[in-house]
Formats: structure tokens, C-alpha cells, sequence
């Protein structure tokens, strides 16, 4: 995949473009960065907010006309792997897998991870992949600063924004080539090796009601399946949210 990469200094935002350029046939691999976006978001709806200048925002469109509806999920969890691999390329930093599209440090977000599809019935014509990573942010609205964090605060220095880039492109690429000969698994195998969930207490709540229970396992199909005390629960993501985790878990796949 040859990536066309176009750079802003502000946009509403990278995902917003992106779909707009998907309705008018740009091609696989264009690619939006941003050093500052107005109306970011991530799942649900959420405002995704960072300091201008600071962090990594910005989206790649695709056509995996190999994917039917109910694989797209694969490309979220290629992501956050290609994320995750290259922070500790560039930084040495070894971060966390939450489920289904962040990438965390010691319980605190580094990384959000938005997927956005646009079909026509069961047939996929483009994906738009959004990524926001806290790269040299030093300070965050009030609502979050007890749950984020940046790779410079961890590291104590500063980081290259493109080299960054340049590494998360580079293993994302290799993903996509593995899974357009469906090598879902050792995507899927990686990210639960990342994954810090297993065996840990999580509060969830499904249409508006919590629930409790030990994540059980994580499967290839992108399901997370949830031990309660009317038995083990499966799930997609978009049908729950997590809002807390505890205990000490098994820092990886059982």
C-alpha cells in the first residue's frame, strides 16, 4: 500500500476529510494529519481533545474490498498493534491493550483508535481509520487528566511526531498484507499478548445498565466474552462500554 499523505495545521477533523474523500474515490492509502483538530471524536460520539502542536492526529482511508461486514472489526485491532509496536520501537515505552480500541500505560490512555465504515447493504466500499495518540501533551482538560497520559510525561523528553508516524504507517502496512490472506490470528494472537484485561473485575454497562464480571477471553473474531454470575456473557463493540477495571488480572491471554 503506497500511502498519499495530506497535512494540516487545523481541520475539524482527519476522519471527517477522509470520508468526504472516500465519497469522491481517493484512493486506498491516502492518509489526513493534523496538528490540531476542532471537532475530534472517538466512539460514540465522544470529543477527543488535544493541545495543538503536540499530538499525533490523523486518519487512513481504505478499500479492503477483502473484508465482508462482520471482519471490518480486524482493521482496529491491526491498529492498535501497529500502535502499540511502533511506540516501543521508537520510545522503548511498552504499553497496554484495552479492548476494543485503546492503547494504554499503566491504566492511563495514550491512544484512541476510531473506525468508521461506509457500506451500500452487505458490500464495504471504504473504511476510514482515525488515530489520536498523545505524543508530547503536557496538560489536558480537567475532565481527564487523572486518566491520560503522553509518551513524553512517561519518558520524560520529547518525541519526533513523524518518526512516530513513520513507524505506525510502516506496521500497519505489514498488518494489512497479513490479512488480506485472512491471517486474522496472529493479528488477534498479538494484541491479547499486549492485552493487560484478562482475568480482571470490569464494570460494563450494556443499554444502560451495569453489569459486573471477569473478562474471560478474547476471541478471533473480536468478541469479548465476560464471566458473570449468570454465566459467560459474549459481546461486540458496539453493544457495550467498559467503564471500570480492578484486580489483578493475568496480564495476558490465558
Amino acid at each position: 500500500m503506497n500511502y498519499d499523505i495530506y497535512r494540516f495545521g487545523k481541520i475539524d477533523s482527519t476522519n471527517s476529510y477522509l470520508l468526504k474523500l472516500g465519497e469522491k474515490g481517493f484512493p486506498e492509502g491516502t492518509v489526513a494529519v493534523a496538528d490540531e483538530q476542532t471537532s475530534g471524536r472517538g466512539r460514540f460520539g465522544r470529543k477527543w481533545q488535544a493541545e495543538p502542536l503536540s499530538s499525533l492526529l490523523f486518519s487512513i482511508l481504505l478499500r479492503p474490498a477483502f473484508l465482508p461486514r462482520d471482519e471490518v472489526f480486524i482493521l482496529t485491532f491491526s491498529a492498535a498493534v501497529a500502535v502499540a509496536d511502533a511506540i516501543e520501537n521508537v520510545t522503548r515505552i511498552q504499553s497496554e491493550l484495552k479492548w476494543p480500541n485503546d492503547i494504554l500505560f499503566r491504566g492511563k490512555k495514550l491512544c484512541g483508535i476510531l473506525l468508521e465504515s461506509n457500506f451500500e447493504g452487505d458490500k464495504l466500499n471504504y473504511v476510514v481509520l482515525g488515530v489520536g495518540l498523545n505524543v508530547n501533551q503536557t496538560v489536558f482538560p480537567e475532565e481527564i487528566t487523572a486518566s491520560a497520559v503522553s509518551l513524553s510525561m512517561i519518558a520524560g523528553r520529547s518525541f519526533d511526531r513523524e518518526e512516530v508516524l513513520s513507524s505506525i504507517l510502516f506496521r500497519f502496512n505489514e498488518n494489512y498484507q497479513s490479512l488480506k490472506s485472512k491471517d486474522f490470528y496472529s493479528i488477534m494472537k498479538r494484541w491479547r499478548d499486549r492485552s493487560f484485561m484478562f482475568g480482571k473485575r470490569i464494570k460494563f454497562n450494556v443499554a444502560g445498565r451495569e453489569f459486573e464480571g471477569t473478562l474471560d477471553e478474547v476471541t478471533d473474531d473480536g468478541a469479548i466474552s465476560i464471566a458473570t454470575s449468570s454465566g459467560v456473557l459474549k459481546f461486540t463493540a458496539g453493544e457495550i462500554t467498559i467503564s471500570e477495571i480492578s484486580g489483578p488480572g493475568t496480564g495476558g491471554m490465558k
